[in-house]
């Protein structure tokens, strides 16, 4: 079949049925009609006149959507490959299945990821009964004695079995973001590949969906249970699953995607087979690709390779009804955290025409500058932070309110806080100014969504899974252009009424159920085993594709100024700016600069209050930044070209003449007081705070931190005067825009004929142990989070290739050691890494740091596979020529996008590094050897390593962790300096 010819065609279900004889003429009917029970979106041959992606749809001769959207700003291709199924399609008596799928769609098919399919298969078959007949019984011990056998089995299994050998595949041509999503509609696996690739991609990628192959399922099964202890340890999680449980009630939206802790433990192989065969089908899929490619030989390409997928009947569109709320439904949970409400209404689902109303009604609510909820609750301090957000499914939607409340303030209180912004909503609080202001700032950020192929990708990927013609998804911002104010009350006042769901998430010790280790016999992983399939992709030929450096004159241009150095970059994109200032002082120098910036967030301009002040430069599409730390302070303005001069001068004036409330010091100050308590009961700080202590002590980043007292002395004048006496000091400048350097030196011009020289910098140096330590502190969690570190030279420009090489043999994403070895082959973790952390200043110190998040019970045998991993590499020439070849891959084919040019210059000078330094490292990289990394390994072998780590002592072997070294018990109050 011509697949241009028919890729033309309009929907198919909008024309007649074929009247063709022959067997053609029965194959043509059938795709036409799976293509109208599929529902697929209409072809479409040319792009359309107002579309910035510029896509075209097409149909392969089985059935499968094609989106195409070439970008040619670097040589590379993102792809994601659209599936119409997620967790709501799962069994109601095996959830969870969409969410093993995705993760066993890595393990390969009969051709790649085993040596001897023929062989392997016999186990597999086996494998598959006994899950089965475990499923099936109904006896804990019976289902025992059955895991044993199928422990046996998976052994005998595994020594045919090349774990994640598509990972290594695409690792040596360079591929990035291999990875893959399940919601509650769809699954999606993406990757972005050099565009040399394309037809090994193609080739590899379609073998992986025609006949997928479930080994090594049994450490799988170990790995999800890590996810899931990771999401019961979770906050965000505890919260945001009770409220979807009430309000999509009956509905399996109301069943976390992950699936439940009864399912997971005795899965069914049938029922995932049985998921992947009904909806893994090509009328059941889509393509979305966006890069440097030409779409006629994409084309082709595409229908040689996944065009030889089977055809299928694909499964109609499930829309299971969702039961209506009545009245207000409340439940709370408990969690060791900040305290957290949240109110959620029922609204409509994708496709729906109340879609954009109800979206400009979020936005208008919360759009982190300008809303109703960030001037009422935030900038006024009423609560720590609140915000809200729309999700919008296939079956339905939802909006919903959030509140963290401050100390001493009740979850009622937040809650009522919250209704009151909602009244003003529903009553008219709002101008058609402010909707015209929201569609700026979504259009600003649309934009530079566009800038990226990955984000294309998606969005492209979003609208198949969504049902949504691409005409409708390309004219979202004219549609968002035409509605009123009256469109915003309507909905308003129709969705938001006292059918809700209410969940206060309340500051106590909640119940964790008990995930017990299982019996479980690592896996040997023999990095020399390679499939026949996985020589031959290697082997297809690829024209090289040849690097490009940046060139002075060219790429950018520094250009001195009296206040330091401006770097500039032109946008040859779009019509946005990018502007910073960096400024080479911080927390170190002046105690309270931080707290003068957190002031000055929530201050005016001259005589503008801080409300309006915000409202007008949220009106120009303009975003203002601030970061702080201990050595450095940064201020960004991005936005609009047109908007640049008018923006720079609010800017100014806000620094110049910072308005402050009289009152909104002291209620600052009394937030930032409740948070540090909250940051105690806070894991992922606590953990930080504890790494930290463990690498720096008394010079820990989290000691240096303002004390208590020291926020109760804040004064405002004082701080008035660190705002304003801010760019006075010597500071770098950079910017991206369609300006000349000229006439950005002219706009940032400041009229001062001196400026200060920063203070001197402390150079970054860490505690360096006499012999290996085990730092330790408990919380009540499911989980431990081990780090580790250990202090290493002071950066050397020279060694840069060797840093690279060693990170990405160790650490490399899925195919690299740690992750192979703690979680494929004893599945110990979740997550599981180590790198090798480069300085960002060269007078500072770099350091090896590793990482997993494993069950309690497993804290001693993953620390202790870590440690052994790290003191002494183990050798593999074929992890070697992977990791040599994704560094010669990612240098050849990555650019330094347009938007980071200017500050990727700021980095190399930190660095003491004059010009680009890639040129030296790739021709380095191209005569570097497997002795070398040895040589640089060597180096960590006899180095102590200290471990830091956060878990319940109760669930936790300390003595055995005594075996790793002496172990430290540190309380909160030794970590925190409040």
């Amino acid at each position: 079949m011509n697949t241009k010819t028919f890729a033309a065609t309009s929907h198919p279900c909008r024309s007649r049925r074929p009247l063709l004889g022959s067997s053609l003429a029965l194959s043509l009917a059938f795709l036409w009609a799976s293509a109208c029970l599929a529902q697929l979106p209409e072809t479409l041959a040319k792009p359309m006149a107002n579309d910035p992606l510029q896509v075209t749809i097409h149909r392969l001769s089985n059935g499968m959507t094609v989106y195409l959207s070439p970008n040619r700003q670097e040589p590379r291709i993102a792809s994601a490959v659209a599936v119409r199924a997620g967790s709501k399609n799962d069994a109601r008596d095996s959830t969870g299945m969409a969410h093993y799928l995705e993760h066993m769609l890595f393990k390969g098919s009969a051709k790649l990821g085993t040596t001897d399919y023929a062989k392997e298969k016999l186990h597999l078959d086996k494998i598959l009964e006994l899950y089965e007949k475990r499923f099936k019984a109904a006896d804990p011990k019976g289902q025992g004695l059955i895991y044993k056998e199928i422990d046996k089995e998976s052994v005998a299994a595994a020594a045919y079995a090349i774990p994640n050998e598509l990972d290594k595949v695409y690792g040596q041509m360079g591929f990035t973001h291999v990875n893959a999503g399940t919601g509650y509609d769809r699954t999606t696996y993406t990757s972005e590949f050099p565009r040399n690739r394309v037809e090994t991609w193609a080739r590899a990628e379609a073998d992986r969906f025609a006949k997928p192959v479930f080994r090594l399922f049994q450490s799988e099964i170990e790995t999800v249970y890590e996810e899931k202890n990771r999401s019961l340890d979770d906050a965000d999680d505890i919260i945001f699953y009770a409220m979807m449980e009430r309000l999509y009630e009956g509905h399996p939206y109301s069943v976390p995607i992950i699936g439940t802790i009864e399912h997971l433990k005795n899965p069914s192989l049938a029922k995932m087979y049985a998921f992947y065969d009904r909806y893994y089908v090509p009328n059941n899929m889509a393509i979305a690709l966006s890069g440097d490619f030409d779409r006629d030989e994409m084309l082709k390409i595409l229908e040689k390779r996944f065009g030889a997928l089977k055809p299928a009947v694909p499964p109609r569109k499930e829309t299971p009804k969702i039961a209506p709320l009545k009245g207000a439904r409340r439940v709370e949970v408990k969690y060791e955290a900040e305290e957290e409400v949240l109110v959620s209404w029922l609204t409509a689902p994708k496709g729906d025409p109340d879609y954009e109303p109800l979206l400009i009604m979020s936005l208008l609510m919360d759009n982190s500058a300008a809303g109703i909820i960030n001037l009422e609750l935030e900038q006024a301090q009423k609560v720590k932070k609140a915000g809200s957000f729309p999700m919008t499914l296939n079956d339905g939607g939802s909006w919903t309110l959030w509140a963290v409340t401050k100390q001493g303030q009740t979850l009622e209180t937040a809650d009522a806080l919250l209704m009151e912004t909602v009244a003003k909503l529903k009553s008219g609080g709002f101008a058609e100014e402010d909707i015209r202001a929201v569609v700026t700032d979504y259009e600003v950020s649309h934009k530079k969504d566009l800038e990226v192929n990955m984000k294309r990708a998606d969005l492209m990927a979003d609208a198949f899974q969504d049902y949504e013609p691409w005409d409708k998804a390309a004219g979202r911002i004219e549609r968002l252009k035409a509605v009123t104010k009256d469109d915003v009350l309507r909905v308003a006042r129709q969705y938001l009424g006292d059918d809700r769901v209410v969940v206060y998430r309340r500051n106590a010790k909640p119940e964790l159920p008990s995930i017990a280790k299982p019996g479980f016999t690592k896996v040997d992983i023999d990095p020399s085993r390679q499939s026949a399939f996985f020589k031959e992709l290697l082997a297809m030929p690829a024209e090289p594709i040849e690097p490009k450096w940046l060139v002075e004159g060219r790429d950018y241009s520094v250009t001195p100024l009296p206040q330091g150095k401006l770097y500039s970059g032109r946008n040859p994109f779009n019509d946005l700016f990018a502007l910073g200032f960096i400024f080479d002082l911080g927390n170190d120098h002046v105690r309270d600069v931080c707290a003068a910036l957190d002031l000055l967030k929530l201050s005016g301009a001259g005589d503008l209050p801080a409300e309006q002040f915000k409202k007008k430069l949220y009106g120009l599409g303009t975003t203002l930044g601030y970061g702080c730390g201990r050595d450095v302070v940064s201020v960004s303005l991005s936005g609009l070209n047109e908007n640049l001069w008018p923006s720079l001068e609010l800017m100014a004036k806000r620094f110049a003449e910072p308005n402050v409330a009289p009152d909104i010091l002291p209620k600052m100050v009394a937030v930032q007081v409740g948070a540090h308590q909250d940051n105690k009961k806070d894991p992922k700080y606590v953990h930080y705070a504890l790494g930290e202590f463990a690498s720096r002590g008394a010079d820990s980043s989290v000691l240096a931190e303002l004390s208590d007292a020291e926020l109760k002395k804040l004064e405002v004048p004082r701080l008035k005067g660190i705002m304003q006496g801010l760019f006075d000091y010597k500071h770098r400048t950079t910017y991206v825009g369609n300006r000349t350097p000229g006439e950005i030196a002219k706009l940032v011009e400041t009229g001062n004929a001196k400026f200060k020289e920063p203070p001197a910098r402390k150079p970054l140096a860490y505690l360096k142990a006499a012999k290996p330590r085990v730092v330790f502190a408990h919380r009540d969690m499911l989980q431990s989070w081990v780090g580790l570190y250990a202090a290493d030279e002071v950066f050397v420009p020279d060694r840069v290739v060797d840093y690279r090489h060693y990170t990405g043999y160790m650490g490399g994403g899925m195919s690299g050691v740690v992750f192979q070895e703690i979680r494929e082959s004893r599945s110990l973790a979740y997550a599981a890494d180590a790198w090798y952390e480069e300085a960002d200043w060269k007078s500072d110190e770099n350091k090896l740091v590793g990482q997993v998040e494993t069950q309690a019970d497993k804290t001693l045998e993953a620390s202790s596979v870590m440690l052994e991993l790290l003191r002494s590499l183990p050798p593999s020439m074929e992890r070697f020529n992977e990791a040599r070849q994704t560094q010669e891959q990612l240098l050849r084919t990555r650019r330094i996008g347009f938007r980071q040019v200017p500050s990727t210059l700021v980095v190399w000078e930190k660095l003491g590094l004059s010009g680009d330094p890639r040129p030296a490292r790739f021709e380095k990289t191209l005569r570097y050897t497997m002795p070398d990394l040895e040589r640089f390994s060597t180096r960590f072998k006899d180095k102590p390593m200290t471990l830091f780590i956060l878990g319940n002592k109760s669930r936790t072997d300390l003595t055995g962790l005594k075996k790793l070294g002496t172990v430290e018990e540190k309380t909160l109050e030794q970590i925190f300096p409040y």
